[in-house]
């Protein structure tokens, strides 16, 4: 039995990437004063940040269709496979409780395993690709569960944005008040937990700066960087993340880089200017 890797679209893998790796995106929507749209469908990076400034108000998110999610699900199974559907972090969304609904709905639920990816954006979508091809060494699910779950739980993300504004408006930081005092003046740098939450880690005086405190936490704490495929987003800064890619490769020899869109449901909750920096760390 074979297995088909399914994500949701805020996994921000690269289409062409999803295409060559045989991952199923199912696509999630982005509501934009009024009118809903299908991430990777009818709306995309380019298009969505570029008329970002003139939204009335924030784009909403929400979680893809359950009937969506099925009809997936059991598509694949038709065709004699089962799914490893790795969903966003359940710290962010109520996408993997959802997906644990529609695997219980299906024809055959033993053949669906839904994994809480505790991520976001392409550190959960690099994550996938790795799945994936641990998947291709023909593992029994007994013995890949363990697995997927040790990269999961060594997939570290940490990330700076332009401003706090958007997650500010979102809710998404509404426990962190006390970082928020100089919002104005400062350039956060945040992490996604390992329990999936979504936290303030740093703070520091220029967006330069936050990303230089990018590198400096992956120097300590990546493990056998030699190894590695990291990941970076980013959301409408592709020049700048690509010098501070080059910057990566200057202060450590890794693999290689993969550099991604932050997509468009991500986007809605970090605005333009985002910069993400996905890495292995050891347990």
């Amino acid at each position: 039995m074979s297995f088909v890797v399914v994500v949701d679209s805020s996994a921000d893998i690269l289409p062409k990437v999803a295409q060559e790796e045989g991952i199923v995106v199912i696509p999630m929507p982005v509501n934009i004063d009024g009118q809903t749209f299908l991430e990777g469908v009818d709306i995309f990076p380019e298009i969505f940040y570029s008329q970002f400034g003139s939204f009335q108000e924030l784009p909403k998110t929400s979680q893809p269709n359950p009937g969506t999610l099925k009809e997936k699900y059991e598509e694949i199974i038709a065709n004699g496979h089962e799914v490893v559907a790795i969903h966003l972090s359940s710290g962010l969304s109520s996408t993997y409780s959802t997906a644990l609904m529609v695997r219980d709905m299906c024809t055959a639920p033993e053949k669906i395993h839904v994994i809480d990816s505790l991520g976001a954006t392409f550190g959960y979508g690099l994550l996938a690709i790795q799945v994936n091809h641990y998947l291709k060494t023909s593992p029994t699910w007994e013995e890949a569960e363990p697995r997927i779950v040790e990269l999961r739980n060594q997939m570290r993300y940490i990330f700076t944005l332009d401003t706090l504004e958007y997650l500010v408006k979102g809710g998404r930081v509404s426990k962190t008040a006390g970082f928020l005092g100089g919002i104005l003046d400062v350039k956060p740098v945040l992490e996604i937990t390992p329990d999936g939450r979504l936290e303030p880690f740093a703070k520091v005086r220029s967006h330069k700066a936050a990303l230089r405190k990018l590198i400096e936490v992956m120097l300590k704490e990546i493990d056998h960087p030699e190894e590695q495929i990291i990941g970076i987003s980013h959301s409408n800064c592709l020049d700048e993340t690509q010098a501070f890619a080059e910057e990566i490769r200057k202060q450590v020899n890794v693999k290689d880089i993969m550099i991604s869109n932050i997509g468009c449901v991500v986007g809605s909750h970090t605005g333009p200017g985002a910069v993400a920096l996905f890495y292995k760390r050891a347990l």
